[in-house]
């Protein structure tokens, strides 16, 4: 029988553990939220720990995205005034 090794939190010891998170990215006036992202959480910290391949994918999704809407907002010139979020769930 194959035991699993414990993860230990660096900031505050506590056990981690896999669940899902949040990014968010806030680029000039465009807030963009991904939601339920793969990580390690902290049971007793709450700390999220993204492995670098999530973090490679979800940049990539950020970046198709900002383009999207910047390419949206050159075409729709009234969407460009105020504040824009975007949320989207992986």
């Amino acid at each position: 029988m194959h035991k699993e090794k414990k993860r230990i939190c660096p900031e505050c010891k506590g056990i981690v553990k896999p669940g899902h998170t949040e990014m968010v990215y806030k680029l000039k006036d465009i807030k963009i939220t991904v939601r339920n992202v793969a990580a390690n959480i902290c049971s007793k910290c709450d700390q999220s720990f993204i492995t670098g391949h999530v973090a490679e994918e979800v940049n990539r999704l950020v970046n198709r995205v900002s383009e999207d809407i910047n390419s949206f907002i050159k075409t729709q010139p009234e969407v460009s005034k105020g504040h824009k979020e975007v949320a989207i769930a992986v």
